[in-house]
């Protein structure tokens, strides 16, 4: 099992944003995470990354237990994450970011054209970030997250600012890092990527309500609207 949360809380103040989430993550598989806004799920994963600190529950990653600081610092070296919003640097260009990132893991400059050439971003090398278009932008920040080979890839509502053919292009990258082995938790709000996911899970009033296959959303309800659909699995009545 890659990832294994147990009754984890969360609270801001007086507001319980996670109220005991129990979710799994199988080694290898693709798992997708919805709900809808506002219910917690960038918390979650961000918790799982160790970038917010929980208030109760445990967190296993890779078997090991988060809670102490060794394992901590061992896991976050097996973790790629995409936040939602860039977290690099606007003033440098994709190259120079890159080159950062491989400073940091000591990697070698192979690393940075190999990863470059990977999510389509060799012609844009010596761009500032800043002047990226929003789907470049999205590419570079997966380009950031993957750089290193992580086995365990986080990556949080990462197509958002990304037309058809560059999601298309985003999902098969992620797809092969899965066959190289890595394992995936993505969040989105786009239906149709539920179709890359091998399970999905549905974040709703502090707890996981769904945790199963997908299949059937794009069977005979593929022309039901997704709010209306969404809005259903949250209130706990499945598919």
């Amino acid at each position: 099992m890659m990832l294994k949360t147990k009754d984890l809380k969360k609270s801001y103040g007086k507001l319980a944003v996670l109220k005991g989430v129990d979710l799994a993550v199988k080694q290898g598989e693709i798992k997708g995470l919805i709900g809808m806004n506002g219910v917690g799920k960038t918390t979650l994963i961000e918790c799982v990354c160790g970038v917010k600190e929980t208030d109760g529950g445990s967190i296993l990653i890779d078997g090991k237990d988060v809670s102490d600081k060794k394992a901590r610092r061992e896991v976050k070296k097996i973790i790629g994450y995409m936040p939602q919003s860039f977290g690099m640097f606007n003033d440098l260009t994709v190259e120079e970011n890159l080159g950062y990132l491989a400073a940091v893991y000591d990697l070698s400059d192979d690393c940075i054209s190999e990863v470059m050439a990977r999510c389509g971003l060799t012609e844009q090398a010596k761009v500032v970030a800043a002047k990226l278009s929003g789907g470049y932008r999205q590419l570079l920040s997966l380009a950031c997250a993957i750089i290193h080979k992580p086995r365990f890839m986080i990556l949080d509502e990462p197509t958002g600012a990304m037309d058809p053919i560059f999601r298309k292009n985003f999902w098969e990258i992620v797809r092969d890092c899965r066959a190289e082995g890595a394992t995936v938790l993505f969040i989105t709000h786009f239906y149709e990527e539920l179709d890359v996911c091998d399970t999905f899970a549905c974040l709703a009033d502090g707890k996981i309500v769904y945790d199963g296959q997908p299949p059937e959303i794009f069977g005979d309800r593929n022309k039901e609207v997704w709010s209306n659909l969404l809005k259903r699995i949250s209130a706990g009545g499945g598919l």
